[in-house]
C-alpha cells in the first residue's frame, strides 16, 4: 500500500471524515473505530457506491495499514492517525489566513547527530507543514501546529530525543520575506 491516496477514494474520504469529526484524534490513548457496515448501507458523507464497490472498498480498508479489523469494526492504527494529522495540516495550510494575529509560530530544535533519523523526520514534517526554514534548526510559520507536531513526534517515536522548543514570536525584524512567503 503506497502512502499516496487518491483524493476521491473511500479510504481518503474516511480519513478526512475522521480528522474532521474525531475529538480524541490528538489524544494518543483515545480509540477511534468505524463500523464498516455503515458504508454498506450507503449512510454517511462518503458518496454513493454500488454494493459491489462498497464490499471491495471495505475489504481494502481491512487490509490497509491505516486500520486494524477487529470485532466487526475498523480501528484506526498509529499510521492512520499519522496520515489524518498530515491531511489536517495539508488542508489547514491550503486555507487562507483570514485574519492573521501578527504572531509567528517558531520551532527551534537541537537533535544530536546520533539521532539523525529523528532530526531528518522533524525537518521533513516541518517542511510538509509549510514552515519556513530561517536557519538550519529554526523554522517559522503563521500557523499554530504545536499540538499536531507534538502528536506526530510521539507517533514517530515515543522516546524522541532532542531539545525542541515551541515559540510564539511577537516580532521579527524585517520579516517582509516571510510575509511574502505566506502571502500575508
Amino acid at each position: 500500500m503506497g502512502s499516496k491516496l487518491k483524493e476521491n477514494s473511500l479510504l481518503h474520504k474516511i480519513l478526512v471524515y475522521l480528522g474532521e469529526t474525531s475529538v480524541g484524534l490528538l489524544e494518543l490513548g483515545a480509540t477511534i473505530a468505524v463500523d464498516p457496515n455503515r458504508f454498506l448501507t450507503g449512510e454517511g458523507p462518503f458518496g454513493s457506491y454500488s454494493k459491489l464497490e462498497l464490499i471491495k472498498n471495505v475489504s481494502y480498508l481491512k487490509q490497509s495499514k491505516y486500520f486494524k479489523y477487529r470485532n466487526a469494526k475498523l480501528y484506526l492504527t498509529q499510521k492512520g492517525r499519522e496520515k489524518i494529522i498530515k491531511l489536517i495540516v495539508k488542508t489547514r495550510n491550503k486555507e487562507k489566513i483570514v485574519e492573521w494575529d501578527g504572531k509567528w509560530r517558531g520551532v527551534a530544535f537541537d537533535v544530536p547527530e546520533l539521532n539523525r533519523r529523528d532530526r531528518d523526520f522533524l525537518r521533513r514534517e516541518l517542511q510538509r507543514m509549510e514552515f519556513y526554514e530561517v536557519q538550519k534548526s529554526v523554522f517559522v510559520s503563521p500557523f499554530n501546529f504545536e499540538k499536531e507536531l507534538k502528536v506526530l513526534l510521539k507517533l514517530w517515536k515515543r522516546d524522541f530525543r532532542g531539545d525542541i522548543r515551541f515559540l510564539v514570536i511577537d516580532k521579527i525584524v524585517d520579516d517582509s520575506d516571510l510575509k511574502q512567503q505566506f502571502n500575508l
